[in-house]
């Protein structure tokens, strides 16, 4: 498991089709070594505070193995942080990582805590349509994580796995449980109690259950 990209970036102004404006944080850009602190990457940010960022998800990665996939299905070069990542990195599927692993880059420390749930900003930022609706229905959403040790992070850094409390929840049965099988309360109460699963994952969770489930 290694970096191969870290990437970073403040809000910015982006266009759709339509001509329309708005602020995003998708469009990072690729540096030798960035600050990880607890909130986050320095110099990095989100624009939609409700939607994005705080501790729970202070750093996202996105597997390197999919960009060969989305050009495949494209037909174009895409290049990295398309998916507006921190971490780009190497055999670190969503099939591969659960839900309260914990990794040691470097100095640092963080414990993954949720699947990305994608936007339509995905779409905008690369003016191609269908790949919000290609994330949800493939899983290559990429995840979350909040920082355990603050560190100072670059390429090539290899990422050892130190704990995995829930071996039998990885980001793929998280997205499928979420997107796909929202009828299946009782796995959704189990996940939902999870207590390494992210704050705004367990509330959306739980508004999935009806109040008579409970």
């Amino acid at each position: 498991m290694k970096i191969e990209a870290v990437s970073i970036g403040i809000p910015q102004l982006i266009s759709n089709e339509n001509g329309q404006s708005f602020r995003s944080g998708i469009r990072k850009q690729q540096v030798q070594s960035a600050d990880l602190r607890k909130q986050g990457f320095a110099q990095d940010g989100v624009a939609d505070l409700k939607n994005h960022g705080g501790d729970d998800r202070a750093v996202c990665f996105y597997p390197f193995e999919h960009y060969s996939w989305w050009e495949q299905q494209s037909g174009k070069n895409i290049n990295i942080p398309a998916f507006g990542e921190n971490l780009t990195v190497t055999n670190m599927l969503e099939s591969d990582v659960c839900v309260g692993d914990i990794y040691q880059i470097g100095a640092a420390i963080v414990q993954i805590t949720q699947g990305r749930i994608p936007c339509i900003t995905i779409d905008h930022s690369n003016d191609m349509k269908g790949m919000l609706n290609n994330i949800i229905r493939t899983g290559k959403t990429g995840y979350f994580a909040k920082v355990l040790k603050e560190g100072i992070i670059e390429p090539g850094l290899r990422l050892e796995l130190q704990e995995r409390p829930n071996p039998g929840l990885n980001i793929s049965v998280l997205h499928q449980l979420f997107f796909h099988e929202r009828k299946n309360f009782e796995e959704i109460a189990y996940v939902a109690a999870i207590p390494e699963l992210a704050q705004d994952m367990k509330a959306k969770f739980l508004k999935l259950i009806p109040i008579k489930s409970l």
